[in-house]
């Protein structure tokens, strides 16, 4: 796995708005059609849609 980034505003906030505290979670994986995240604490993997 890639070492995973911290996110963007627009990341953050779409994030927010679907219930996930942004403050939690690291950006591994971005493709155009979803989004892979690693939890920061934890290391749980969770996959979002992409907007």
């Amino acid at each position: 796995m890639k070492n995973p980034k911290r996110l963007t505003v627009a990341q953050r906030k779409y994030l927010e708005s679907m219930k996930i505290n942004s403050e939690n979670w690291l950006i591994s994986k971005c493709t155009s059609d979803e989004w892979e995240l690693v939890h920061r604490y934890t290391g749980q993997v969770k996959v979002v849609p992409a907007p």
